[in-house]
């Protein structure tokens, strides 16, 4: 993603208070923000797997259908796939792409979005008996993310927001 098809997806998004910083922010800073995002991605688990063993990141991926590629056809009683209904080994989806701008717009935002300790957004966390309070309600903990964020990733990831991994020890 390249800063110049990320400033034109901000130019035409609903101008909230992170978009409007996005655009009075100077190109090296915007540029972190977009790195930064990528960092971020590249620690979802995606379907499918890397195109190529050397490639640096998650994506482009093979084996991953694209979402919502279903016609139906009610006529002859069920809908089917149509057959180019997969991301090619060399396409980043439009998803992916979306995702990480509206991460990188919430970064540039909130220099410590995701490099939180976890523990500011409760009143309260004991361990014994488990207690945890939350401070607010919706995202908390250390990798808070816009919600477009998740909706992106939706139907592109293995797990989503709320899977976490319990282990015994």
């Amino acid at each position: 993603m390249t800063l110049a098809e990320a400033d034109a997806y901000v130019d035409a998004m609903v101008l909230g208070t992170d978009a409007n910083k996005w655009g009075s922010g100077n190109a090296d800073s915007r540029n972190r923000a977009l790195t930064a995002a990528t960092q971020r991605l590249d620690r979802e688990r995606f379907l499918g797997a890397r195109a190529t063993d050397t490639q640096a990141l998650e994506w482009p991926r093979t084996g991953v259908r694209k979402p919502s590629t279903y016609i139906n056809t009610y006529a002859t009683g069920f809908p089917f796939r149509i057959a180019d209904d997969f991301f090619t080994d060399t396409e980043i989806p439009p998803q992916i792409k979306h995702a990480q701008i509206e991460l990188a717009v919430y970064l540039h935002s909130n220099k410590d979005g995701i490099s939180l300790g976890g523990l500011e957004d409760f009143k309260s966390v004991q361990v014994g008996s488990i207690t945890v309070v939350p401070d607010k309600t919706g995202s908390v903990g250390a990798d808070r993310v816009p919600p477009m964020f998740e909706r992106y990733l939706h139907s592109l990831r293995i797990s989503g927001p709320g899977n976490i991994s319990v282990k015994r020890s």
